[in-house]
C-alpha cells in the first residue's frame, strides 16, 4: 500500500499508537535498518556502446511492534524513502540518490533551479497480528513468508536484501518440541467483495529443526489457484487464456552441521496448468531448482570456506510448456552474474518476473535472478582482524537451455566471475562492505551464429560500497 497524497495518515497512526501506549500501557518495540549503497557497473551490455550505470540508494525501514499483552503482538513495517519507480515500488531498494522532479514543467518544479529534494510517501509493507501460545502461534494479516535458504520464498530480512515476500494470510503454527506444522490460507488478489475473481494460496509447511544436533529437515507445499477472470499469467500475451491458473510448488530443505563441517540442500519443483493455450496446446508448468551450500565454520582458524552450487531450469522457447524456475532475487551467489542484467539478450529467461520493456541492462537496478543456469561458487574468507574480513569468490556458470529459438552454434558457457569483498564490522549492528567484481563472459553471450548471433562478449567489472545500521 502506498500513500501518495495522504502521508498525514502515517503521522496520525503513529500519534494514535503513542496515545494508546500512554493510556493503556501498551509497550512498543522499535526495530529497523538504515542503509546506503553505491553501485557502478562498467559495461552491462558487454558490448559497445557500453551502457554503463552508476547509482546510489538511500533506505530506511522501521518495524514497530505493539505488545498489547503477553503473547499478543501487532507487527508492522514502514519503508521510508521507498523507490519511486513503479517497477520497483514494492521492493526494498530505497530511493535513488538525487531523486528529483520526475516531470518538471514549472519554475517551482525545476531540477536545475531546485533548492530542496522532492518529498515522497511512506510505504506500509507489513501489518499483521501475532498471537503466541504455549504450543502454537497465530499469524493474521499481511505477513512475510520464508522457507529454507530462501531460494523460493525469502522474507528479505538481511541488511542488504532488496526484495521481500509477503502475503495476506491467516495461518497457525502447531509446535511440538522441535517439530512444527503450519497450514496457511493466503489471498494474493481479490477483484472486489463479490465472490470469484481471486488468486489464493493454500500452503502446508512442516519442519524439524534441532539446534543441539544441527539438524534441519522441512517441506512446504504451496498450491496457487486463480479464477479465469483473475488469471493474468504473462504467457497469455502470446496465447489464449482458457481457464484457471493452478500451479503447485513443492519445496524441500535438508541440513546438517557438525563441529567443522556443515551443509544445506534445498530443492523446489513446479507443476500444474497455467490456464493458457498456445497454438492449441495447454501451457504446463514443470520447472525445478536445486541449491546446495557446503561450509566449514571458521572456529579458531582465520580461514573459512563456503561453496555454493546449484541449478535452475530455463524456459525452452521451442516448446509450449513453461519449464522455467527462478530463484528468489535475494539469493545471490555473485556480484554481477545473476544479480545485474548482462548481455544483449534475456539469456537467463527471467522476463516473466522483470520489466523487459521499460528497463534495459543500462537502466535497471539489480533485478536479475538465477534461472536457466548451472553454477558453482566457492568463497574463501580470511579474518584480517577482529573487525575486518577479506572474502574472495569465484563463480563459474553455464546455461541449461538455448535461450533463443532458431539460432545455431549455441554455447552454454556463461563465464567466470571473480569478486573481492572487504567487510568492516566495527560493532555487531554496523557493517560496511566494499566489493569489486570482474566478469570474463563466456561464449553463451555471443548468442551462437544465427541471424542475430555473433554478439560481443567483452569483459566487464563492477564496484559497490554499502553500509548498514541495524537497530
Amino acid at each position: 500500500m502506498i500513500f501518495k497524497s495522504k502521508t498525514f495518515l502515517s503521522s496520525l497512526f503513529l500519534s494514535a499508537v503513542v496515545a494508546a501506549s500512554t493510556a493503556h500501557a501498551i509497550s512498543i518495540d522499535w526495530k529497523g535498518t538504515y542503509r546506503f549503497e553505491w553501485t557502478q557497473v562498467d559495461r552491462p551490455s558487454l558490448a559497445t556502446p557500453y551502457g554503463g550505470k552508476a547509482y546510489g540508494l538511500n533506505y530506511l525501514s522501521l518495524s514497530p511492534r505493539l505488545i498489547a499483552t503477553d503473547g499478543v503482538t501487532v507487527v508492522s513495517r514502514f519503508d521510508v524513502l521507498a523507490n519511486q519507480d513503479a517497477t520497483y515500488a514494492n521492493a526494498q531498494f530505497g530511493q535513488l540518490w538525487g531523486q528529483g522532479w520526475p516531470n518538471p514543467g514549472s519554475a517551482d518544479q525545476s531540477n536545475v533551479y531546485a533548492q530542496n529534494q522532492m518529498s515522497t510517501s511512506l510505504r506500509v509493507s507489513q501489518l499483521y497480528l501475532n498471537v503466541n501460545q504455549e504450543y502454537g502461534a497465530l499469524v493474521l494479516g499481511r505477513a512475510p513468508i520464508e522457507f529454507g535458504m530462501g531460494i523460493t520464498h525469502n522474507a528479505g530480512t538481511g541488511a542488504f536484501d532488496h526484495w521481500t515476500d509477503t502475503m495476506d494470510m491467516v495461518g497457525y503454527k502447531f509446535i511440538v518440541d522441535n517439530f512444527f506444522f503450519m497450514p496457511i490460507l493466503g489471498r494474493v488478489y481479490d477483484q472486489n467483495v463479490a465472490q470469484g475473481n481471486t488468486v489464493q494460496d493454500v500452503i502446508l509447511h512442516l519442519q524439524y529443526e534441532s539446534k543441539e544436533t544441527g539438524s534441519l529437515i522441512g517441506v512446504m507445499q504451496q498450491t496457487r489457484k486463480a479464477s479465469l477472470g483473475a488469471n493474468d499469467a504473462p504467457q497469455a500475451a502470446s496465447g489464449t487464456k482458457t481457464g484457471e491458473f493452478n500451479v503447485q510448488t513443492v519445496s524441500f530443505i535438508l541440513g546438517r552441521e557438525w563441529e567443522n563441517f556443515g551443509f544445506k540442500f534445498e530443492a523446489g519443483f513446479n507443476s500444474g496448468n497455467v490456464g493458457v493455450q498456445v497454438a492449441g496446446e495447454e501451457v504446463k508448468s514443470n520447472g525445478y531448482g536445486i541449491a546446495t551450500e557446503i561450509y566449514m565454520p571458521r572456529k579458531e582458524s582465520k580461514y573459512g570456506l563456503n561453496v555454493r552450487l546449484g541449478m535452475a531450469t530455463g524456459d525452452d522457447p521451442g516448446t509450449t510448456a513453461y519449464e522455467g524456475y527462478q530463484f528468489d532475487r535475494n539469493y545471490d551467489v555473485a556480484m554481477l552474474l545473476f544479480n545485474h542484467r548482462l548481455g544483449q539478450k534475456d539469456f537467463l529467461r527471467t522476463g516473466l518476473i522483470k520489466d523487459v520493456t521499460g528497463h534495459s541492462v543500462s537502466t535497471s537496478l539489480d533485478d536479475e535472478a538465477i534461472s536457466n543456469a548451472l553454477y558453482i561458487s566457492p568463497r574463501l574468507s580470511y579474518a584480517w582482524s577482529d573487525r575486518l574480513d577479506l572474502n574472495n569468490t569465484l563463480t563459474y556458470a553455464q546455461l541449461m537451455t538455448n535461450p533463443v529459438s532458431g539460432n545455431t552454434g549455441f554455447k552454454k558457457d556463461l563465464g567466470l566471475e571473480w569478486d573481492i569483498e572487504l567487510a568492516y564490522k566495527p560493532t555487531e549492528r554496523i557493517q560496511w562492505l566494499n566489493q569489486v567484481g570482474i566478469l570474463f563472459p563466456g561464449a553463451a553471450f555471443k548468442n551462437g551464429t544465427g541471424a542475430d548471433g555473433n554478439l560481443t562478449n567483452a569483459t566487464t567489472y563492477g564496484f559497490a560500497s554499502k553500509a548498514a545500521i541495524s537497530f
